[in-house]
């Protein structure tokens, strides 16, 4: 399945409430982004896990973990 990871599209930003929304969907796809990476980081074999895919992926969850904390915090 095919998903958007352009979650604004045309969308009026000019009003508070509607930023608000905008972010509430930016959120919704990097935690999406997020969950995708742990799966993989996960479904990585044990012996693998040294890695630089798996620390790549690790990195990749604590940085969108970040941004969308930061997100929260701001909205």
């Amino acid at each position: 399945m095919a998903i958007s990871y352009l979650p604004l599209g045309s969308v009026d930003i000019s009003t508070r409430p509607n930023r608000r929304k905008a972010v509430s969907r930016i959120i919704g796809v990097l935690s999406l982004i997020c969950s995708e990476e742990e799966a993989y980081m996960y479904r990585i074999p044990l012996n693998l896990q040294g890695g630089d895919a798996y620390a790549a992926a690790e990195e990749s969850t604590v940085m969108l973990t970040e941004a969308i904390c930061a997100l929260v915090d701001a909205y």
